[in-house]
């Protein structure tokens, strides 16, 4: 019996040792995916901080060659004076199409569900007796 109780004791820590053995194992393989993930995570960080570096000089270069044109524009042709600005459209005719329109909805609105009420009254219900 005490044989036995030996042999289960031996063999429950040697299960121990393996156990913890695969948790290492496990541990250390969860570290190098974690430094694998970090090591992508900052190769893309960086080709994002180049990409946007690439985009903010493509942008500086056309705002520049856009002043550029601006400024010889304005150089070569001192005798262009700015058009004037268009007249708006006086806010009072733009508030009564406006008001034009919804009535017309309204008024359609109305139309239709006249049409469908008539429709409604027309079917005659099953209950009803036939004549």
């Amino acid at each position: 019996m005490r044989k036995l109780l030996f042999i289960s004791v031996g063999l429950a820590a040697l299960g121990g040792a393996v156990h913890a053995q695969s948790l290492r194992e496990i541990q250390a393989r969860n570290a190098a995916a974690h430094a694998l993930e970090d090591v992508r995570r900052d190769l893309l960080a960086g080709q994002i901080d180049a990409a946007n570096a690439q985009e903010r000089a493509r942008t500086e270069g056309l705002l520049r060659g856009l002043e550029q044109q601006r400024t010889s524009s304005a150089l070569t042709a001192p005798s262009m004076t700015v058009a004037p600005a268009r007249a708006l459209d006086a806010p009072a005719p733009r508030e009564a199409d406006r008001a034009s329109a919804m009535s017309r909805i309204d008024q359609l609105t109305q139309d239709a569900l006249a049409e469908s009420n008539a429709r409604m009254r027309a079917i005659r219900p099953a209950s009803e007796p036939k004549r």
